[in-house]
């Protein structure tokens, strides 16, 4: 027996042909030119470049950094933030450790100028994953740090022939991730 006490559809990635095709479909021709546009802007304020945690680099301080990034947010504001809690940060600092040991943790920044500038948390799992938190500095705000991460992560996944789908964990009308991936997950 089971009885369902809610029922609802959140955005769910799954890969194209390829990333350009993906996001020629995903969004509209004055969308792309306004990526081009924030992304220039960006890289002629600073250097620029988007990065994956690797072995050779220090997980604790790069969980650290996305913990800071996110407290200093309106997630912080608001109380919503991992760091905010004692429990809440011992539970992603050990889940996303233990992720990390078995190689199911994927970790994206974007830096600009020295700096992280918007991270991005992803939890893999045989041929899906799960996009967990993404963070990023309100600062450069009008650049859209967090939407040109999530680009990226577009980018990856789609180099990634293993993973064939990412669950969103998003609210279901969240405006962003709804508009970027346009396919959708019944959750009940």
């Amino acid at each position: 027996l089971s009885y369902v006490t809610d029922v609802y559809n959140r955005a769910l990635f799954r890969p194209a042909a390829t990333a350009d095709d993906y996001l020629r479909a995903a969004m509209s021709r004055e969308h792309r030119k306004d990526v081009r546009r924030r992304t220039k802007r960006l890289t002629d304020a600073g250097p620029t470049q988007y990065t994956r945690l690797t072995a050779e680099e220090d997980l604790d301080r790069c969980l650290e950094e996305f913990l800071q990034l996110e407290q200093a947010g309106w997630k912080g504001k608001l109380g919503g933030a991992l760091a905010s809690s004692d429990a809440n940060r011992c539970y992603f600092l050990t889940t996303a450790k233990e992720a990390w040991r078995r190689g199911r943790l994927m970790m994206l920044a974007l830096n600009h100028d020295g700096r992280v500038i918007a991270q991005k948390c992803n939890f893999l799992a045989a041929d899906g994953s799960f996009a967990f938190k993404i963070a990023y500095d309100e600062a450069y705000a009008r650049y859209s740090p967090g939407f040109l991460l999530e680009i990226e992560n577009i980018r990856r996944l789609h180099d990634a022939p293993d993973i064939r789908w990412m669950d969103s964990c998003a609210v279901p009308d969240h405006p962003m991730i709804n508009r970027l991936w346009p396919d959708r997950r019944t959750i009940q």
